[in-house]
């Protein structure tokens, strides 16, 4: 390397330690880390949905998608990055979401296509686990991309019409009407006479699409502190004041 390179490099270097957002270790700037994990949970969120979420238990008198504890939790991530970073970029994560359920879905296309290798003891098991992924990605992925729409649109119509104030407003108006669009859509479209994941009637389905909309209700709820509790974190790491938005 040059003397030139070399005392380049060093400048460099120097700027960097002395930038107040900008330590050497560290990948990128405080913001840019901000915004990389939100993303990175928010996809892990969405994939966990239509992996592991996929399966229905009993909870006393209401029955439940697995889904219930992660699937409502994309919507706090987006209202928090709507609140932080913008409608731009919360739309931007509704399009990421969608691509890697995409990527996902062609994975597991790839694997139930495959021939097991001898001695694998699992193959039944796993096409009977992953075969009914055309119909369940399909519901939902329509269900993630009305509800996630809706959630950003109507968190900034209510933040507009409130003038940036009530907080906890926007993002209980927001997630509430949100999920109950992604309730009634996954629940007919992937559940309704589809024999390999559920057999009970129309009735039954109703039953369990208006149980999962009750408990994503009563979660919108709840999450209500967390947003006030996300929102006030980023920002006081980013070093900026809370401003109106948050009140």
């Amino acid at each position: 390397m040059s003397h030139d390179g070399a005392t380049g490099s060093l400048a460099a270097r120097a700027t960097l330690c002395k930038h107040p957002r900008v330590a050497p270790e560290l990948p990128t700037d405080r913001r840019g880390l901000v915004f990389g994990t939100l993303t990175a949970t928010f996809v892990c969120l969405v994939v966990l949905t239509n992996t592991v979420g996929t399966k229905l238990f009993p909870l006393g008198p209401l029955t439940l998608p697995v889904s219930i504890f992660c699937f409502p939790l994309t919507f706090l991530v987006t209202d928090v990055v709507s609140e932080i970073f913008g409608e731009r970029q919360a739309r931007y994560f509704v399009v990421l979401g969608f691509t890697m359920s995409l990527v996902l879905l062609a994975l597991v296309l790839i694997g139930l296509s495959l021939p097991p290798a001898t001695g694998y003891q699992l193959e039944a098991q796993y096409q009977a686990v992953f075969s009914p992924t055309w119909r369940l990605f399909f519901a939902s992925m329509l269900a993630y991309l009305f509800a996630q729409m809706v959630d950003v649109r109507v968190y900034h119509l209510v933040k507009k019409l409130t003038d940036g104030r009530w907080l906890w407003l926007r993002n209980n108006v927001s997630t509430m009407t949100s999920q109950l669009v992604d309730s009634f859509t996954v629940g007919f479209v992937f559940l309704y006479r589809n024999e390999a994941v559920f057999d009970g009637s129309v009735g039954d389905l109703i039953v369990i699409v208006s149980s999962a909309y009750v408990a994503k209700f009563v979660i919108a709820l709840l999450d209500t502190p967390l947003i006030y509790l996300a929102v006030w974190w980023i920002r006081r790491y980013l070093g900026s004041e809370p401003g109106r938005s948050a009140a």
